[in-house]
């Protein structure tokens, strides 16, 4: 593609490069800065174990495995996230390339509100999973783009004229990409989605536009009837068994109602992400960019309408676009969580939501590309548009500095707790370090630990967690009841031995215990208050507040 351009165009291409790698740097540098180990990177660090493959995911274990040493992963942040920003400014290019006719700042702007955005906090936070996440994303942005060259690329007389053997390579690159998208992290295939009914809508043809909708639905269906086999072969463990199964499709009733469900709570779970002026900028956004869609759509009425017609035929052609344009409108919305509403048990988790980003700047720039028919009296609303993608960027910048500080607070907050928690646990005399095993990364004399309560929010996160809802959503408390991660910290402090006790029995017995044979004051504790006892061969850490806590035998 680099070989295709000017020595102009190469200049415009690093200018561009380099204005979107300085655009998302101010969101991401401080994350990435920060060095911090987040969920799934701390287990990967005390083990050194891949874990993909089980969730379905082999380009992401393909991809970490090249990163790897041997069959073990080390801690090489931020490397991986810096590859990650590499391909997020990248990908500007691939839009200048695809969508042409924009002024370069359109293209900055339109691809940092696809990547920096409220639901991409975890996926740049994690050191292993940004790079397969970044590239899941990249790969189902650019199959859509991917699938639109003829239009950008050709006048539509010469449409009919392009041959078979062309089309054919196009359609098997965008489905290698939504396989590449799927087999990386499986929410980046909804960006495909959301793009496509974005092109139909920015369209000016409807018939066309419904044509290459089924054309790109086929791209979809091949690339899972391809998939989804081999994800029923590598799906393993609890979580993931538990979470991939899908809805019964021989009760339509009840499929519906799932369906209704799980959309619900997705709407729940994105509109617990935005703060007020997010939500704002977003939708005012949106609707200014319909806007766009309306004007231009008047200023081109009766094009591709034959004088001979009747007015009648007029009639049924206006009706039959408005309700494409209205479906395809409502479509977007089940779009956003794509084929996610048809599993049985669905993780709504921040980091899902990846499409939110895509209908953004893509309706961004694919609503700004050709609106060279607007009245120079309507040119003020794309100026008006502008002014609300910067500043919504603005607010991405401020969201990811809140979430970046609050998260470094947190984390030396909980490192500081468990590192006291398990010196204090060491003067009771419990047995705290086991060797564990290679393969299933389990102690050989294990300390079952069960958490009472919670513990405090870091003080200087507490702030960004009150007022910053994305903050609130991604800042998980490791000490916490039946938290793997609480289990995670203790071995990071030192306590080798420890695992999460599953018994339900057992931990009903244990919370409702009203004496305990051992405890260490919490006045000793500065940190956060809490108990430390062993019964039942269990070591219990104990948040709750006095009243509720063991009494001494004193």
């Amino acid at each position: 593609m680099i070989a295709e351009f000017t020595q102009s165009e190469r200049r415009q291409a690093r200018r561009l490069l380099l204005a979107s790698l300085v655009v998302l740097g101010v969101g991401l540098w401080p994350l990435f800065s920060s060095h911090v180990l987040y969920l799934d990177d701390m287990g990967r660090v005390l083990d050194g174990y891949f874990g993909w493959n089980i969730n379905a995911r082999p380009a992401a274990e393909g991809v970490m495995r090249l990163l790897g040493f041997g069959d073990a992963l080390v801690n090489i942040a931020p490397l991986p996230q810096l590859v990650a920003w590499a391909i997020a400014a990248g990908m500007s290019l691939a839009w200048w390339r695809w969508v042409p006719g924009l002024r370069p700042m359109v293209y900055v702007l339109g691809n940092a509100l696809i990547w920096l955005t409220p639901f991409t906090l975890q996926n740049f936070t994690y050191v292993f999973d940004s790079l397969p996440m970044t590239v899941a994303l990249a790969s189902g942005v650019l199959a859509s783009l991917l699938l639109r060259q003829p239009l950008s690329s050709y006048p539509p007389s010469s449409l009919p004229s392009l041959s078979f053997k062309h089309r054919w390579r196009r359609l098997m690159a965008a489905t290698a990409l939504l396989l590449v998208a799927l087999c990386s992290y499986q929410p980046a295939l909804n960006a495909f989605l959301v793009l496509s009914l974005l092109e139909a809508l920015f369209s000016t043809t409807v018939r066309r536009s419904w044509q290459l909708l089924f054309q790109r639905a086929g791209v979809v269906l091949v690339s899972l009837v391809v998939y989804l086999p081999l994800s029923r072969v590598l799906v393993a463990g609890e979580y993931s068994q538990q979470h991939g199964r899908m809805l019964d499709p021989g009760d339509v009733m009840a499929l519906l109602g799932g369906v209704q469900s799980n959309l619900q709570a997705a709407a729940t779970a994105w509109r617990g992400g935005l703060d007020h002026a997010s939500l704002v900028f977003s939708l005012v956004l949106l609707m200014g960019l319909a806007m766009t869609l309306g004007a231009g759509l008047w200023s081109r009425r009766g094009e591709g309408v034959e004088r001979s017609a009747t007015w009648r035929e007029r009639g049924l052609k206006a009706s039959f676009e408005r309700l494409s344009r209205g479906l395809w409108l409502l479509l977007l919305v089940p779009a956003l969580w794509g084929p996610m509403l048809l599993l049985a048990e669905p993780v709504f988790h921040s980091r899902t939501l990846v499409a939110w980003g895509p209908l953004l700047g893509g309706a961004l720039m694919l609503g700004l590309a050709g609106q060279e028919s607007l009245r120079r009296s309507q040119r003020y609303l794309v100026r008006m548009l502008l002014t609300l993608a910067v500043l919504l960027l603005i607010r991405q910048w401020l969201i990811f500095a809140a979430w970046s500080n609050a998260l470094t607070a947190q984390q030396h907050y909980e490192a500081q707790l468990a590192q006291r928690i398990v010196m204090d646990a060491s003067t009771l005399g419990l047995p705290l370090r086991s060797v564990r095993d290679s393969v299933t990364f389990l102690p050989q004399s294990p300390l079952p630990v069960l958490v009472l309560g919670k513990a405090p929010i870091a003080p200087l996160a507490i702030g960004a967690q009150r007022h910053v809802p994305a903050v609130k959503q991604n800042l998980i408390a490791a000490f916490t009841p039946n938290n793997y991660w609480a289990v995670v910290r203790l071995r990071a402090a030192g306590a080798s031995a420890v695992t999460l006790l599953r018994d339900p029995s057992l931990k009903a017995q244990l919370a409702e215990r009203k004496t305990c044979p051992a405890i260490v004051s919490a006045s000793v504790v500065p940190l956060a208050p809490y108990q430390l006892w062993q019964a039942d061969g269990v070591w219990v850490i104990d948040f709750r507040d006095k009243a509720q806590q063991c009494p001494s035998d004193n």
